[in-house]
């Protein structure tokens, strides 16, 4: 089957356990024995942003990869420090939100589509804040950023509040009763709703380090789970700000 690594941990003394998103199965945990030992057949297929056809068979308890077969491994996203660090963040979200053994062969989709924009944008800023759009819609999460989420009223500050817990854009007086609420510039809400709607990454977006910054705490919200790498990408775009 074709899947994308997600995720690789350390089992046993030469095995890994990964999370992979599939085509056919969606989001599933398998080993990969002896993938730790040099020369393993397995080594080359078992990184994050891995895609590969592998064969898996089905145990008691585990399913255990039994062939790999390389298709890609975004080179460009590899030899570049921030494309990778993108590149892993996008994914920990991917982990993080999507449900365990539901195909969801559009996710799938969609995740391949974003690491190569990921890997070929001339901003990869750009590029994230479009691939999170894209995964947070996919699955139902997408907020309401141009319209509050209370009222349906539209955007009119130019210092704005939004609220996860409201599920977007809250009006100064809808945010009192959100303790989670926290303040944003209106072309920044603005700025997300377009993008969310566009087939592909746009070639330039205002203030792109200000629209991930803002979609940080709706994906903490989303997740319900601590999000390691995407908080260090954050936090180099606030100490860069």
């Amino acid at each position: 089957m074709s899947a994308i690594v997600l995720r690789r941990r350390d089992s046993g003394e030469s095995d890994r356990r990964l999370t992979l998103l599939t085509k056919e199965q969606g989001k599933i945990d398998v080993v990969a024995k002896g993938a730790r030992k040099a020369g393993s057949r397995l080594a080359g297929s078992s990184d994050p942003l891995t895609v590969a056809q592998l064969g898996l068979a089905t145990a008691k308890k585990n399913m255990f990869v039994t062939q790999a077969q390389p298709l890609t491994s975004f080179r460009g996203l590899r030899n570049d420090f921030q494309r990778l660090t993108f590149g892993l963040a996008l994914l920990e979200l991917y982990a993080a939100v999507l449900p365990y053994e539901q195909p969801d062969p559009d996710a799938y989709e969609v995740l391949l589509l974003s690491l190569g924009a990921l890997e070929k944008h001339e901003k990869p800023v750009v590029a994230l804040v479009w691939s999170e759009l894209q995964l947070m819609a996919a699955e139902g999460f997408l907020p309401q950023f141009d319209r509050s989420a209370v009222s349906d009223a539209p955007v009119r500050e130019a210092e704005a509040f939004a609220s996860p817990n409201a599920g977007g854009y809250v009006t100064a007086l809808e945010s009192t009763s959100f303790p989670d609420r926290f303040k944003v510039r209106a072309e920044v809400l603005l700025g997300l709703a377009k993008t969310a709607e566009l087939p592909e990454p746009p070639g330039n977006l205002k203030l792109a380090e200000e629209c991930l910054i803002a979609l940080f705490p709706f994906w903490r919200h989303i997740a319900e789970t601590q999000l390691p790498a995407n908080e260090a990408v954050v936090n180099e775009l606030r100490y860069r700000g």
